[in-house]
């Protein structure tokens, strides 16, 4: 094999493997009893980010093929943005950025590509950033400037509203509530908590409910009720309404919201949900009885180890989609989840209580 096509085949290999580490690792919950995991993560992140490093001028061209293909995932594209910061060309990182604010995950990612380097290697384009007039832009230099301890040369409350007064940048605003303000920045300033609270609205739209929920889970907990539209009306976050909502309240808001949802027409779906996140065992022989439907089996199962803690697959308590009857695998519903084994499951808890 020829010199060049060997050192093709090692660069596609570091960045297909740094891509698929990058997602794997934000998706891994910072946890003690994921904490070597995590690590074993970075360490393979990175060490593939420097071979790719290593190749010198060979990298860039394969990046290039993925920014002109419209179909580039969220690791690929931290692979890219890491590389054009780091090889410091002005030209990579003007492609890289045509792709970074398309939604709050690429923007994250973009941002970690940052942020994840020294401070000497940083400190440039955080600089540029933040000295940007452009809100995206100031984003990823004020991050930047905070991941690594440094004074940003703009305050928290002057991008908030940047970003706020400029109705074009969803993408923005949900970085800024996901990323960048935090439970410390408020008891810092809780100022900043009623000025995030005036842009609070009533449209049923997926950006007022991200601001909601942060505000909530901020501290703001009176407007809870503001959750209620997103919560009885059919809308693309009513399932995420429910599940924030009463992983939040309490008696007697529980009980009567609960007797609201039986009257949706997804009653049991969004029962379902309201049942996982109150983590309430009573309801337990209901939600083992729902895995008899195709439409609400997978759900249940899902709630059945938010009740419990069971994790059904550990156990082996799932089904074999193979052996499922057709009218069970025509709903396409929840396809994410395994399907539960209903009789493992009662067999299993059976069994667990025979032994205590």
């Amino acid at each position: 094999m020829a010199p060049v096509q060997v050192i093709r085949n090692v660069i596609n290999s570091h960045f297909e493997e740094a891509s698929g580490c990058y997602p794997d690792l934000i998706a891994t919950a910072n946890s003690k009893a994921l904490s070597r995991y995590r690590r074993e993560l970075h360490q393979r992140l990175m060490a593939n980010l420097e071979g790719l490093l290593l190749s010198g001028d060979y990298a860039w061209p394969l990046c290039r093929q993925y920014l002109e293909t419209e179909d580039i995932n969220v690791g690929e594209h931290f692979v890219i943005a890491f590389l054009a910061f780091e090889l410091n060309d002005i030209r990579y990182v003007k492609s890289m950025l045509e792709h970074a604010f398309t939604d709050a995950v690429f923007f994250r990612a973009t941002s970690d590509a940052l942020c994840w380097r020294p401070w000497q290697k940083c400190r440039f384009w955080a600089t540029q950033f933040i000295r940007s007039g452009e809100i995206n832009d100031q984003l990823l230099g004020f991050q930047a400037f905070r991941y690594h301890q440094q004074q940003a040369p703009l305050a928290l409350p002057a991008l908030i509203e940047h970003t706020f007064n400029n109705g074009k940048h969803q993408g923005a605003r949900n970085f800024l509530l996901n990323e960048v303000i935090t439970p410390q920045d408020i008891e810092k300033d809780q100022a900043q908590l009623t000025l995030l609270g005036s842009y609070i609205t009533d449209e049923l739209t997926p950006g007022n409910f991200n601001l909601l929920c942060k505000y909530i889970s901020l501290g703001g907990i009176e407007v809870i009720s503001q959750l209620q539209p997103y919560m009885f009306r059919e809308n693309i976050n009513q399932e995420n309404a429910v599940a924030f909502a009463f992983s939040h309240i309490s008696e007697p808001r529980t009980s009567q919201w609960f007797d609201l949802l039986k009257g949706q027409k997804n009653a049991i779906r969004l029962l379902l949900v309201a049942i996982g996140a109150m983590a309430d065992e009573q309801y337990l022989d209901w939600v083992l009885a729902q895995m008899d439907s195709p439409e609400h089996a997978r759900l249940a199962g899902k709630t059945f180890s938010l009740l419990t803690g069971i994790d059904l697959n550990e156990k082996g308590w799932t089904l074999n989609s193979a052996g499922l009857d057709e009218l069970w695998l025509e709903s396409d519903l929840d396809d994410a989840l395994d399907w539960p084994d209903k009789a493992k499951i009662i067999a299993g808890l059976a069994n667990s209580r025979d032994h205590r």
